[in-house]
């Protein structure tokens, strides 16, 4: 039977400039969606770059397998994972305008 798990990661956190998720541990999954919401109250950017970021122990990162997604309006986007490491986070990049927003972050793992 296989597990299940959701975990919110980030709730309604405020952005700007650079922002890294915090890191999950999910090395027991076969397959990671992430659900990004950006929040329409609080969206003042141009596009935001979302990058995988991948790691064996959490500490050392690079970028996932694949290309960066990149959102150009509010609302709720799906970035899927099936080849990581031990964990998973995200990087996110507001560009433009004042570069900020307000995301909430969802980890779904199954394995």
């Amino acid at each position: 039977m296989k597990e299940f798990y959701t975990s919110v990661i980030e709730l309604r956190q405020p952005i700007s400039r650079q922002f890294s998720s915090e890191p999950y541990e999910c090395g027991w999954a076969n397959e990671a969606l992430f659900f990004l919401t950006v929040h329409p109250d609080m969206a003042d950017f141009n596009t935001i770059v979302v990058r995988p970021k991948i790691s064996p122990d959490g500490v050392h990162w690079v970028n996932a397998p694949g290309d960066a997604t990149l959102i150009s309006e509010p609302g709720l986007t799906v970035i899927a994972q099936s080849h990581f490491g031990g964990w998973l986070r995200l990087d996110l990049s507001p560009e433009g305008a004042a570069q900020t927003a307000m995301i909430t972050l969802h980890l779904a793992l199954k394995g």
